[in-house]
């Protein structure tokens, strides 16, 4: 009896350039990306991602297909945070066929998870040791034993290529516009755009009002404090104030919360929308940064999840740079900023180009180059930022 030549369809294609891995050359996130690709296929989901574990515990979205590539490294959560958190945590896969209606949903403005709802999430790992996470996402469930076990098989050559390409702690030199302020050397913070989502129903209206009231005198009292501080009024802090005052959007926020709308699903809704207006360019694109930024803020104070908090000498990175991040990163003492985007995508750069604090714009690989924690040297007059200085580089920076 003849052999059988096994039909390539798109799928056994797809699970054969899987089994030849990826190139050695490239990037951990190119390499992910690349696999990410090929998982999506053979398993029939639009999205898959992998979330590699960090330093600080933090799960950091480092490979992905379906979402848009410049959230890599920026999504970051904690272990035990999200869906994806609670997989590594337990160290078991995790599905769920609509994550909406779960308390351990945490939503990514910049992701639009609303679209694949479905979730299968399975940890990878390494001789008993945890090292991130492959997340499958659909756009209705369930997923089948047959993909949970298709999924798992996967895994050992994700961990594989992650302990080979790990960059954690490398030396990396990398380039952007800088506005002319000096030089900065501190630790890096790497800010997140999660709206947390915590027991949705127990807000009320009262105390959605309750929080874009307090939000909104720390602002004011964040604005008067710059104001005292500069040396001649600064537009963008007036156009940054006007933004986050706008009674419009707590008014917005009520018209969903009447509709029997939980206060953190309504602020989500609008976050959704905001997001959308960050693809476009110009002002609408400025205030929208602003205004997730804000919305961020008010859910945290409605979940009781402490605000993400900048320390003196810290550095801030961040793919946009809002300005309320602006404010009270200046406020506590950063040392600098970092941005992903360009220099017009987000008003905070030129409030704390006012206020005399370096800051490099349009670095674009900074989330693929950097986790929390490492140090990080800014030089504004030439651009350059310096990922784990050398002692002899951190010595010259600081004369």
């Amino acid at each position: 009896m003849p052999v059988q030549i096994v039909d390539r369809s798109e799928r056994v294609q797809a699970a054969l350039r899987f089994a030849a891995g990826a190139s050695a050359a490239g990037s951990l996130s190119a390499g992910l990306c690349y696999l990410c690709d090929q998982l999506a296929t053979m398993t029939g989901s639009p999205v898959a991602s992998v979330y590699v574990l960090e330093a600080g515990d933090e799960l950091v979205l480092r490979g992905t297909f379906g979402f848009t590539r410049d959230a890599l490294g920026e999504v970051r959560m904690k272990v035990g945070q999200g869906i994806t958190g609670t997989c590594v945590e337990t160290m078991s896969p995790v599905t769920v066929d609509d994550a909406r209606l779960t308390e351990q949903f945490e939503y990514f403005p910049q992701l639009a998870e609303e679209r694949y709802p479905a979730f299968l999430a399975i940890p990878l790992s390494s001789a008993a040791r945890p090292r991130g996470a492959l997340v499958l996402q659909r756009e209705a469930g369930p997923f089948s034993e047959a993909d949970i076990l298709l999924t798992i098989g996967a895994t050992r050559a994700l961990t594989a290529l992650i302990e080979a390409q790990n960059p954690a702690g490398a030396h990396v030199i990398l380039r952007g516009e800088g506005n002319q302020r000096g030089r900065s050397l501190g630790v890096a913070t790497l800010l997140s755009r999660a709206l947390p989502r915590r027991d949705p129903r127990k807000a009320s209206p009262e105390q959605l009002s309750a929080a874009f009231a307090a939000e909104r005198e720390e602002i004011m009292q964040l604005a008067e404090r710059a104001r005292a501080a500069l040396a001649a009024s600064c537009r963008e802090l007036e156009e940054i104030c006007t933004t986050l005052t706008d009674v419009r959007l707590e008014e917005r926020a009520q018209e969903h919360v009447a509709r029997y709308v939980p206060p953190s699903i309504a602020l989500e809704r609008i976050a959704a929308e905001v997001a959308r207006a960050l693809a476009q360019h110009g002002p609408a694109a400025r205030r929208a940064v602003d205004i997730e930024a804000f919305l961020g803020a008010i859910a945290r104070r409605l979940s009781g999840i402490e605000a993400q908090r900048v320390r003196r000498g810290e550095l801030v990175v961040s793919v946009h740079l809002p300005g309320l991040v602006a404010l009270r990163s200046w406020a506590a003492g950063a040392t600098g900023a970092v941005c992903a985007t360009p220099r017009d995508d987000s008003m905070g750069g030129a409030l704390l180009s006012a206020l005399g604090m370096p800051v490099v714009w349009g670095v674009r690989d900074i989330f693929e180059s950097v986790s929390q924690g490492d140090r990080v040297a800014l030089d504004s007059e030439s651009g350059e930022v310096t990922v784990n200085p050398s002692a002899a580089q951190a010595a010259a920076w600081r004369r």
